[in-house]
């Protein structure tokens, strides 16, 4: 069998049904041996960025590992998908063809280093020189990619391996990794049940989830241990979704991405911190300082795969290494055994409720353009349930991790705040889509929609159920609040002239609306819902240095120069 065949078959045998990437010269054989393989679907982008962020959104979305396949003229542009990815861990291959290993250094067109770029932002790099080296190559991506730490695999292939035969005894699949994550791990006994006595000494523990939680699937497992050791959890940013946010025991995200005043004084209070899956990274604990770096009496837990980061961010003072679903099984079961229950935290309810009251008095809140907080509950609303929702850096972002209630623990969101780069949200909502086949949304900004603008050629090429709320305030408004905070004036680099969106949306003949203020948000977001295939919803708002999100270290700019704070 033909080394391209070979690739195929054994993506087939792994349950592979989309691939996410455009052809180039060095990829030919691979496309023509495609012809033979109808089973898995080749989805088309318009360049090679948005085609591996379209399987981060497709893996994220899922079970299974996203899978993408660039030619190798255009693989540097994947790096800020592939950047995003590593540091998500996020599970997913790379296929990239590449010229022949006899034309290597002879300055051949198309010509790079591609092990120098991307040894540094995968988790591994592999180079498949030969034909017979395809399956078990092939194998190890799956295997690295699923277990662990997970995160990109990039696994290029020289054209002339494509040609090359390949025993076709070796064409099999070991099935196990072909979802996410395959093998689970979890520490002694003995360190679970130390880790719950530290949890009975303790007066008021919380719970801080990571995006860990959600690549684990193991968010039932959280608020299932939460609820019966009775402890509040908050959320990273990434980590939305871990638990329900209408549950009682929520306290929402925390940090300075999304981190609300009620959400960030609740942690600032705990006297156990337990953070699981999450890295602790500068976004979930505003720069290391919620929690305090150094608190009297206080003690933090860690549980995460990595070891890398168990630890790396704070003084910690037990470490669970292993996967989160796991530890967190364990650690009902015994919590069970020992019958540890604690007593509910004597205000907690109440500031809950009062937090809860001030939401309600914000979202009515009148201002010349559109309030970012009666958007995004409107879009609570109307989006169905089993929808994702993509969102990029910026208004959307920020306001739906604060104020969007999740219904039900799972994945609704998938945020890009490991890097934070913008132009993320419609290849991760097209990607989510089809890991999917519910309709997704993608919350961007103007000041994103040029970095994808390329990509609504895909969605009218394939109509998905994808819907793009385009919030639009003329700038890189995150930049002018930011300059704003800095320099306590709005300095040259920021603003955009005016842009004609339904012009863009009708050369692509995709369904468009403009919201210009609060009465118009839910009738329009209703029509952009039930209209089949995709749809445009354009919403006029102020930028971030007039209307000023909930972010921490904004709010004492937001007094000085009397703007309203919504956090």
């Amino acid at each position: 069998m033909k080394g391209a065949d070979a690739i195929l078959e054994i993506l087939a045998e792994y349950s592979v049904s989309h691939v996410f990437g455009l052809i180039g010269e060095t990829s030919f054989p691979l496309y023509e041996s495609w012809t033979r393989h109808p089973e898995i679907n080749h989805i088309l982008a318009r360049d090679e960025r948005n085609a591996v962020i379209m399987a981060d959104g497709y893996s994220r979305a899922g079970k299974k590992p996203g899978i993408s396949e660039v030619p190798g003229v255009g693989a540097s542009y994947i790096l800020p998908g592939m950047v995003e990815a590593n540091n998500s861990g996020t599970p997913m291959i790379i296929l990239s063809s590449d010229i022949s290993l006899s034309s290597e250094k002879r300055n051949f067109l198309t010509e790079y280093d591609k092990s120098a770029i991307f040894r540094s932002v995968t988790k591994e790099y592999i180079s498949v020189n030969t034909g017979n080296d395809i399956p078990r190559l092939l194998r190890r991506a799956f295997r690295a990619t699923t277990t662990g730490r997970m995160g990109p695999v990039f696994v290029r292939f020289p054209i002339n391996v494509y040609e090359e035969d390949v025993p076709e005894k070796e064409i099999y699949a070991q099935g196990f990794f072909s979802t996410y994550p395959s093998l689970r791990v979890s520490p002694d006994d003995q360190l679970i049940e130390e880790f719950l006595k530290i949890i009975e000494r303790s007066s008021f523990p919380v719970i801080v989830a990571g995006q860990g939680v959600l690549l684990s699937h193991g968010e039932n497992e959280l608020q299932d241990f939460a609820e019966y050791v009775n402890i509040p959890v908050g959320t990273t940013i990434s980590g939305k979704g871990a638990v329900s946010e209408e549950w009682e025991l929520s306290i929402g995200v925390v940090g300075s991405r999304g981190g609300t005043d009620f959400s960030n004084n609740v942690l600032s209070a705990a006297d156990l911190i337990i953070f699981v899956g999450t890295n602790a990274d500068s976004a979930s604990t505003s720069e290391w300082r919620n929690p305090p770096y150094f608190a009297n009496g206080r003690k933090i837990v860690h549980i995460d795969i990595s070891e890398f980061e168990l630890g790396n961010n704070y003084p910690t003072d037990l470490f669970l290494l292993g996967d989160a679903k796991l530890i967190l099984t364990k650690l009902l079961n015994k919590a069970k055994t020992a019958s540890l229950r604690r007593a509910s935290h004597s205000n907690f309810s109440d500031k809950r409720q009062e937090a809860l009251a001030i939401q309600d008095k914000l979202i009515d809140k009148k201002f010349r353009s559109t309030n970012p907080m009666r958007l995004i509950k409107v879009i609570q609303e109307v989006v169905p349930d089993s929808s994702v929702i993509a969102a990029d850096p910026g208004v959307g972002a920020i306001y739906s991790s604060a104020y969007f209630k999740i219904k039900s623990p799972g994945r609704k969101f998938i945020f890009n705040y490991s890097v934070g780069g913008l132009g993320f949200s419609l290849p991760a909502a097209i990607g989510a889509f089809f890991a999917t086949n519910k309709t997704t949304l993608s919350l961007t900004t103007d000041g994103s929609f040029g970095f994808f603008e390329g990509e609504l050629e895909t969605l009218a090429r394939y109509k998905p159920e994808v819907k793009v709320i385009l919030v639009n305030n003329g700038s890189f408004g995150w930049i002018r609040a930011t300059m704003l905070s800095h320099f306590d004036r709005i300095i040259p680099g920021a603003d955009f002239v005016p842009v004609d969106y339904s012009k863009i949306a009708a050369a692509h003949n995709i369904p468009y609306e403009v919201v210009q203020n609060d009465s118009e948000i839910q009738e329009k977001m209703k029509l952009a819902i039930s209209t089949p295939g995709p749809f445009i919803v354009e919403v006029v708002t102020e930028p971030e240095d007039k209307i000023v999100p909930p972010v921490p270290e904004w709010k004492s700019a937001a007094k000085r120069h009397g703007r309203e704070y919504l956090g």
